[in-house]
């Protein structure tokens, strides 16, 4: 309450005129100002919220959102979505027969099924089908490979065998945008009769099983020439390793998307730390404590065992008694590739190649050809992350000239 400023007789004030001065400039001056300030204040708070909301609303409006993980699934030949699970009860997954050096399973020969993809309303990728679905045959062999490709070869017909896992199968893409067919229609321009035999993925999924697949089952086709082809995963215990954690939208675009222009992407692994090694030097308890080894993906496969550096000499010897050129060729994880990122495996590349070389077996590394293109733009789908097209179609000169230059015919 302000103090009475009169004498209760005349009125008057009893302050002199500089006390009055005084009193107003100490008093009444801060309590017209405080409204003010307040207003200012909240006038740019309300006028920052709008502005931020606006640019949200933009945000939201023109920036594409980010896709989720698309699920992945199988279909059986009608279309139907149909579970790992229910395709074994159905037999269209059985045991592969024969001697072998590991439980495993392949498609039941004469099967054709389909991979479908749940978030291609988003990804318009051109090579799915309108349902977002790729198809797969498996021949009379259990190989995705053409009914005509018969056991007998006809005279003067030119064979490449070609075994790896999922890279070699072409997961995810149709079967002649892979490069085996690829490589096949390239051969065909200057050296006649060639085909080339898909025998990626059918119940061989590390380098011993490649080179007994070889031995006991591909042999059939009468090759004039093998291809192996190693992905990181059959010489690291990599698969599904936890380091790579996903990141959880906040709700908030702008957020998000600061976080993914300044922020570092999951993949992005730390480049301080020498993680080829520490897979070498993984114990096998805490590889298979930590799901990265196990019964699918044996840790005695892995290169730190010395399994694939024995198969592959193994492999060359079968080959050279034979008079069949056996080439070696590897591909990168498609993970921190592009202009400026760091690739975290390159030392595996550098052991590859070094003991190959010892071994004087040919090798080629297609990492140089996708080392420059983003990683993302060379998968499937983010959720699947094997080579598409793109990918296939920037190795294939490569590999092309590769195999030109091993074989005499």
């Amino acid at each position: 309450m302000l103090p009475d400023t009169s004498n209760g007789t005349t009125g008057k004030c009893p302050l002199t005129k500089e006390h009055r001065a005084s009193y107003c400039c100490d008093m009444t001056k801060p309590l017209r100002k405080r409204p003010r300030l307040l207003i200012l204040l909240l006038a740019f708070g309300i006028a920052t919220f709008v502005a931020l909301g606006l640019a949200e609303f933009a945000a939201r409006l023109l920036v594409p959102e980010a896709h989720a993980l698309g699920a992945i699934a199988y279909a059986d030949a009608a279309g139907k979505p149909i579970t790992r699970k229910e395709a074994v009860a159905r037999g269209m997954i059985v045991p592969l027969p024969g001697p072998k050096p590991r439980p495993r399973t392949m498609f039941t020969p004469g099967e054709t099924f389909y991979l479908t993809y749940s978030d291609n309303d988003v990804l318009k990728r051109d090579w799915f089908d309108e349902q977002s679905r790729v198809i797969n045959h498996i021949n009379f062999d259990g190989l995705r490979e053409r009914e005509e490709i018969q056991h007998a070869k006809p005279a003067g017909q030119r064979r490449i065998v070609c075994i790896g896992d999922s890279f070699t199968f072409g997961w995810g893409i149709p079967a002649e945008l892979g490069w085996v067919r690829m490589l096949e229609d390239d051969l065909r321009q200057d050296k006649g009769d060639v085909r080339t035999v898909n025998c990626g993925a059918s119940g061989a999924i590390c380098v011993d099983e490649y080179v007994n697949g070889l031995k006991q089952r591909f042999h059939k086709y009468s090759p004039d020439a093998v291809i192996l082809t190693l992905c990181l995963n059959d010489l690291l215990p990599s698969s599904g390793l936890n380091f790579i954690s996903p990141v959880i939208p906040t709700g908030i675009k702008l957020i998000d998307l600061a976080r993914g222009a300044f922020g570092r992407s999951p993949l992005d692994l730390d480049p301080s730390r020498d993680w080829v090694q520490e897979l070498l030097d993984l114990p096998q308890k805490q590889a298979e404590d930590a799901g990265i080894a196990g019964p699918d993906r044996p840790f005695e496969a892995m290169w730190s065992q010395g399994l694939p550096q024995k198969r592959m000499r193994e492999a060359k010897v079968w080959c050279a008694a034979r008079n069949i050129p056996f080439l070696v060729v590897i591909w990168p994880f498609l993970q921190g590739l592009g202009k400026g990122e760091h690739y975290p495996w390159q030392k595996i590349h550098d052991l590859v190649a070094a003991d190959l070389k010892a071994a004087g077996i040919p090798l080629l590394d297609v990492l140089p050809q996708l080392k420059e293109t983003n990683s993302a733009d060379l998968w499937v789908t983010p959720a699947d992350p094997h080579p598409n097209p793109l990918a296939q179609d920037l190795t294939l000169p490569a590999i092309a000239k590769f195999v030109r230059s091993h074989i005499n015919w």
